[in-house]
């Protein structure tokens, strides 16, 4: 389960919140998805707190309910179904209530690209909306709320620009500081040496190899997998050229398209 604490143990508002309550009050069901640790659960939670039952397939008892009787997890209040990767068979009892109800709001999800998952049959099209959260902007890390002052900044004539980012309350920040920081919460907002922030990002590397990736896609040599996120991770903001990624990292051409696609391009943005 991903959290976002302070050290006062207050959640942190995140830029999407307000994108979520739209659309929950629009769609039946909306699935959060991101990558693992960017606080798709804390922010489920945040969400209408006592309005909507919580329920988590971490929980042993959950998962077994789910597949002994999946209409008594999703029937009555509003529920948020934390996890619901772990059994894609649920997915289609949420749709079964869907229909019979069809009322806004009803379930909110969160998964990890839930829909690149192998098993995963029920994408709940025309039910769901698909809400992606990211990792945490700077602003979102100083308690603001938001990622950045870049509507303020459109609308302001040019001579303006210089007093709003002045009068910003994130303040100035070298960006190198910020880029080794990274935009995880745990060690952007918890970890404050960058040893201990080594010792987490290796944990978090280890683990998406080792368990992520076997769920997501069939890669099966992951020694070669990581030499090749290491080296489009040193490529960011960059054109990616697979024939020069895979000389690099000393894999044939083939097995790097097939491993970090790019839309069917030699090259593309990334």
């Amino acid at each position: 389960m991903d959290i976002i604490h302070a050290v006062t143990t207050r959640i942190l508002p995140r830029h999407a919140q307000r994108a979520l309550a739209d659309r929950l009050r629009v769609m039946p069901a909306v699935v959060v998805t991101g990558s693992r640790q960017t606080g798709k659960s804390a922010l489920a939670q945040v969400l209408a707190p006592g309005e909507r039952r919580f329920v988590s397939l971490d929980d042993l008892d959950a998962v077994e309910l789910a597949r002994r009787d999946p209409e008594a997890l999703v029937e009555g209040t509003p529920v948020t179904l934390d996890e619901v990767q772990r059994d894609p068979d649920l997915l289609r009892a949420v749709k079964r209530a869907i229909d019979r109800r069809r009322r806004a709001g009803q379930f909110l999800t969160g998964s990890a690209n839930l829909l690149l998952m192998r098993g995963v049959s029920e994408s709940l099209a025309g039910r769901a909306s698909y809400l992606t959260l990211w990792p945490m902007a700077r602003r979102e890390q100083r308690g603001l709320g938001r990622c950045g002052v870049w509507e303020e900044i459109l609308r302001a004539e040019d001579g303006g620009w210089l007093g709003l980012l002045g009068a910003d309350p994130a303040g100035p920040e070298e960006w190198e500081a910020l880029a080794r920081r990274g935009g995880f919460p745990t060690p952007a907002v918890h970890i404050r040496t960058a040893a201990d922030r080594a010792i987490w990002f290796e944990g978090y590397v280890r683990t998406y190899l080792k368990r992520d990736l076997q769920t997501l896609s069939s890669i099966t040599a992951l020694p070669d997998f990581r030499r090749l996120m290491r080296a489009a991770c040193l490529r960011l903001g960059q054109l990616l050229n697979q024939t020069e990624l895979a000389r690099d990292v000393a894999l044939p051409q083939p097995t790097a398209r097939t491993t970090c696609p790019s839309r069917g391009q030699s090259s593309s943005r990334r």
